[in-house]
């Protein structure tokens, strides 16, 4: 009983905090402030910027991550386990550092010659890639491992095939975690800050996404604006994860 009070009171402050965080953002932004941070130019930029690479990294994400997914949720070598390790490792990185190893990789003369990643919309994307994926990893295997692999070997015994069997079953019933899993990937691409500056190099109407955009304006002193732009980012946050726990919920109910 006494837990359970305790819990709650470190509940309702964990609100407060929070709360009073969103609540000194508005305080500091007026009807003017967010006309003239939503008609700047800098800023569309930086929106069309984000959501564009975040949508290409999400892309690149679920080709790979569902996949591993399904082989780490199946495989039951620990060669796997160990593999697993390497694709969290960019969870607890900071990004900062994987733009340092994304900067010092591309910037060789070997793939220089090819394609140019350096300071490119297209290195953005495979900074937030390296970010995102191991979020759509996490999220298929978890759903890949909640269904059983009876379903598609049942499926195989009444005559469909392999790769028909697993899209019928397994994936049709772990789609709601995957696209979860797919939605949170995307959110983590486009609030990216680290290695997408250290790999863009954050060229204003070329490689700043929104997060660059809101550093840039509190670098320069302008306040308002970087405030503003920072409200809504977390109104458009909260509305997709929103979005996510009605998928969840539907998916359980």
């Amino acid at each position: 009983m006494i837990f359970t009070k305790l819990a709650k009171t470190f509940s309702i402050i964990s609100i407060i905090l929070i709360s009073s965080l969103f609540l000194a953002a508005i305080h500091y932004t007026s009807y003017t402030t967010l006309k003239d941070t939503l008609f700047d130019p800098f800023f569309i930029d930086a929106v069309i910027f984000s959501i564009t690479t975040a949508f290409f990294a999400t892309l690149i994400s679920m080709i790979l991550g569902i996949p591993v997914g399904y082989t780490l949720a199946r495989s039951k070598l620990k060669f796997w386990r160990f593999v697993e390790i390497g694709f969290d490792l960019p969870l607890v990185l900071p990004p900062l550092i994987i733009g340092v190893m994304l900067l010092i990789t591309f910037n060789s003369p070997l793939i220089k010659h090819f394609y140019t990643f350096v300071f490119t919309p297209s290195g953005a994307v495979v900074a937030q890639t390296l970010v995102g994926l191991p979020l759509t990893i996490k999220a298929a295997k978890t759903a890949f491992q909640l269904i059983s692999p009876i379903y598609e070997r049942v499926a195989m015994t009444l005559g469909a095939k392999p790769f028909k069997s697993f899209y019928d079953t397994t994936f049709k019933m772990a789609f709601p975690g995957i696209l979860s899993g797919l939605i949170l990937t995307w959110l983590r691409c486009i609030g990216e800050f680290g290695a997408t500056l250290m790999i863009g190099g954050g060229i204003p109407g070329k490689t700043v996404n929104v997060p660059i955009n809101i550093y840039l304006n509190m670098a320069s002193g302008d306040f308002n604006k970087g405030i503003t732009a920072s409200l809504l980012m977390v109104i458009f946050s909260f509305l997709c994860i929103v979005i996510i726990r009605a998928i969840i919920f539907n998916r359980t109910r």
